[in-house]
C-alpha cells in the first residue's frame, strides 16, 4: 500500500539521467530490476520490478512515460544485452554509460587471453 501511495504522488520531473541495474534477493537466481535517479541534483530509487527481463525493463518505461523517457540524456547500465536493446529502443537519444565494474571484468578477461597467446607463443 506504501509503495501503490508513493508511486501515485512521486514527483517525476527534469530526470536527466538514470541507471539500470538489478540485484539477486533470494537463492536460485531470483531477481529485482532497479531503476535509479542518478542526476547531481538528486539520487534515488524510482522503480523496482521483479525478475531481471526484457519485459521488466519495458514496463518501468511505460511507467516512466514516452516523454520523460525521450528527456534522459544518460543511462548507466551493465554489459547484458535484453536491457541495452530496451534502452536503444526507449531511449535512443540518451548516451548509455557502461558501468565501470563490468568494463573492468570484461577488460581483465581480455588481457588474460592476449598474455595466454603470448605465452604459448613464446613456448613454441
Amino acid at each position: 500500500m506504501a509503495v501503490e501511495w508513493r508511486h501515485a504522488h512521486q514527483e517525476l520531473s527534469g530526470e536527466q539521467a538514470i541507471g539500470v541495474d538489478e540485484i539477486a534477493w533470494k537463492k536460485g537466481h531470483k531477481y529485482l530490476t532497479l531503476v535509479y535517479q542518478i542526476d547531481n541534483h538528486c539520487k534515488r530509487l524510482l522503480w523496482i520490478g521483479k525478475e531481471r527481463k526484457t519485459k521488466t525493463l519495458l514496463g518501468f518505461f511505460r511507467w516512466f512515460g514516452t516523454e520523460r523517457s525521450q528527456a534522459l540524456k544518460y543511462i548507466c547500465t551493465d554489459t547484458w544485452k535484453p536491457y541495452l536493446k530496451v534502452i536503444a529502443k526507449k531511449a535512443s537519444q540518451a548516451l548509455n554509460v557502461l558501468d565501470r565494474f563490468h568494463m573492468m571484468a570484461h577488460f581483465g578477461m581480455a588481457l588474460d587471453e592476449v598474455r595466454a597467446g603470448e605465452v604459448k607463443e613464446l613456448k613454441s
